[in-house]
């Protein structure tokens, strides 16, 4: 199951600790494949597409555990 699937499939607490854990692995074995490599720019491209989304309506008032596994996910690739 690749990283993007992973993010689809969190519905618990620990699924969302398990993703986390699947993103560090990912940034420590693919960092050619990350957008935001320093923390400022993770936390940035977190924030901008957290503004987007919520503009657009995309972004529910009362997220899920999903939501904050692909708030996180966004911050790898969002530019």
């Amino acid at each position: 199951m690749d990283l993007f699937e992973k993010c689809e499939n969190v519905d618990s607490k620990d699924e969302l600790i398990e993703f986390i854990k699947a993103l560090h692995h990912d940034l420590q074995v693919n960092p050619e494949e990350w957008e935001n490599l320093s923390l400022a720019a993770f936390l940035e491209a977190m924030e901008s597409w957290m503004e987007d989304t919520t503009d657009m309506g995309c972004l529910p008032d009362q997220p899920e555990w999903k939501s904050l596994a692909a708030i996180l996910y966004i911050g790898k690739i969002y530019e």
